[in-house]
């Protein structure tokens, strides 16, 4: 396991913790310097972006990545209905794309093995933060 693996695997496990039995203040400050290294280091902390092209879409499974498409397709209909003043059938889409969001995220978090950060591939500079509840939120600043 390399450096960075290492300490991916400390901060999910401290975040796992402080998530399940909200730990003492020593533990929130090592996530805070982990997660400051991290930063320090050159890498960037997003929120996953679920897109064809993202490595995040890679990771969902072939439901996951169906969700998504009609996620997309949905989108772009909310857009059509704003364009065309038709707001009760924008805010009805609105509700559809809320709900296929938190099942494409919650998929995406069963297929990851539910990490709150993961490195999707080694030569990347992109920390996927995983916490849509934004249970941890407060100790972060997320791009």
């Amino acid at each position: 396991m390399n450096p960075i693996e290492s300490e991916l695997a400390e901060l999910n496990m401290l975040c796992e913790k402080y998530d399940s039995l909200h730990e003492d203040s020593l533990q929130k400050t090592r996530i805070r310097q982990i997660f400051t290294e991290f930063v320090k280091q050159g890498y960037n902390i997003i929120t996953p972006r679920f897109d064809p092209e993202s490595p995040e879409y890679g990771t969902l499974s072939e439901n996951g990545k169906l969700i998504c498409e009609r996620l997309i397709y949905i989108r772009k209909k909310k857009l059509e209905a704003i364009d065309h003043e038709n707001f009760e059938f924008a805010a009805d889409l609105r509700e559809l794309e809320r709900e296929l969001k938190k099942r494409m995220v919650n998929d995406f978090s069963k297929m990851i093995l539910n990490k709150f950060f993961v490195l999707l591939s080694e030569n990347s500079k992109e920390i996927i933060y995983n916490d849509f509840d934004g249970k941890l939120k407060e100790y972060f600043k997320i791009t």
